[in-house]
């Protein structure tokens, strides 16, 4: 059965486990060439993907230092005063904010989905190479990003208007209160709208998965990715979750531990300051900054690092899937 909301594929389903292409991988073969791309190739995927990781921690620490005056006189319980030019400010800043980092993001796909591609075949890449790509297309792929989130976010939208509707209507007609029962009543409502809204997710982030590396590959519209993605994601969308969900895993533990051995080290540097008796001020709070700049860089690294193994998965799919579906070999011997 076709899936609903989606025109049907005009391409046929995978072939059968007895009928597979010759060259096309198994779930673990798909796991292991992403592992071997990243690992070869890791100084340029991770390479890429530090420029949006940067951007957005460069961001928030820029946001951090201009709402600090404030935080400051929170904390010492204090009654803060900024000017209404100020809040304006700091409203447009936290706005342009938000839409450098979602540009930066619409082109850091292509650029590491080319690099990925074109690693996939044994080609090498160079980082101004493969952000050259993305720049040359940048309408394109910032509209699909838009599109993109327009798709995932229309129902949590219409959603929230609904219930923010409801629950103007019962002020309204309560002349300012709101019926007791419609309180009880929304909570429940809208976190099964919430669950169905993860699940509308998930199942529409499988069907556009590789639209990205469709437009990079095959050099077609945004409109036509998302078409090209649901035909190269039909019959496969249970294989890329669980190997999305995979990677997710091993980039989770991966974090535990660093953040393991960074909270030990910590906690030994502490232990030595104290038996040296090292006062608070100011090697204690020198020994807080060095911590939180090691925890950022860390964290960081590990960013770029599980954003480059999405992006390869993405392009690795995607030349399996052309094999299967189109009988385009994506990997040269």
């Amino acid at each position: 059965m076709n899936d609903p909301g989606f025109p049907s594929p005009s391409i046929p389903p995978a072939f059968p486990s007895t009928n597979v292409p010759q060259g096309a991988m198994t779930f673990g073969q798909i796991l292991d060439r992403v592992l071997q791309l990243m690992r070869a190739n890791w100084r340029l995927f991770v390479g890429i993907a530090l420029v949006p990781g940067s951007a957005m921690i460069a961001y928030f620490g820029a946001m951090f230092a201009a709402f600090f005056p404030v935080l400051k006189l929170l904390i010492l319980k204090q009654t803060p005063s900024l000017s209404v030019m100020t809040i304006v400010w700091l409203n447009v800043a936290y706005v342009l904010g938000i839409v450098l980092m979602v540009l930066i993001s619409a082109l850091y796909e292509p650029a590491a989905v080319y690099a990925a591609l074109e690693a996939n075949t044994g080609t090498r890449v160079t980082f101004r190479k493969a952000w050259a790509v993305a720049w040359s297309k940048a309408g394109r792929y910032i509209w699909l990003a838009i599109l993109r989130a327009l798709i995932v976010m229309l129902p949590i939208l219409v959603f929230g208007g609904v219930i923010v509707g409801t629950v103007g209507l019962s002020m309204a007609r309560g002349r300012g209160g709101m019926d007791p029962s419609l309180t009880i009543m929304i909570f429940p409502i809208f976190m099964l709208l919430y669950l169905a809204w993860l699940v509308y997710t998930v199942l529409i982030m499988l069907r556009l998965v590789l639209a990205v590396p469709a437009c990079v590959a095959e050099d077609v519209s945004a409109w036509k990715g998302f078409r090209r993605s649901n035909q190269l994601t039909y019959g496969a969308k249970g294989r890329i979750f669980l190997l999305g969900l995979l990677i997710y895993a091993i980039a989770y533990a991966a974090f535990l531990v660093a953040e393991v051995v960074l909270l030990f080290v910590g906690a030994i540097v502490a232990l030595l300051g104290m038996v040296l008796h090292l006062a608070m001020a100011p090697w204690g709070y020198i020994g807080i900054g060095v911590g939180a700049v090691v925890f950022i860089c860390a964290y960081l690294l590990w960013m770029a690092c599980i954003w480059a193994a999405y992006t390869t998965l993405c392009a690795v799919v995607y030349q399996d899937q052309r094999l299967r579906k189109d009988g385009v070999a994506g990997v040269q011997a």
